[in-house]
């Protein structure tokens, strides 16, 4: 799970272009997860395999649209908990969903 800020606005039609083309390329990946968003900070839970993981927050932590980028937990699980999800946008005005789902 990561934290960042928005370097700048992201609009409802921004943030449904973001998650759309995440959404494939995780698919392809094998990867799941859920964002959340409350209009200034994202939080981000991933799954899958390790090194797919890995080098996936590589890219992201990249992406010049957000900065502050912090890694608040990482864990292997056994069961996937967004394992129908290649990616779901979450509107959160706080992330206390996505933190108890990382300590579930």
């Amino acid at each position: 799970m990561y934290f960042s800020t928005a370097t700048g606005a992201m609009s409802r039609a921004d943030m449904s272009d973001l998650v759309a083309a995440s959404a494939a390329r995780n698919a392809a990946r094998g990867v799941t997860g859920m964002l959340a968003y409350n209009g200034r900070n994202f939080c981000q839970i991933l799954e899958g395999e390790e090194e797919t993981v890995t080098d996936l927050v590589s890219v992201i932590r990249a992406d010049q649209r957000h900065a502050g980028f912090k890694v608040l937990g990482q864990k292997e699980i056994s069961d996937r908990r967004f394992e129908d999800w290649s990616l779901r946008m979450v509107d959160a005005l706080d992330f206390s969903e996505a933190v108890q789902a990382m300590d579930a």
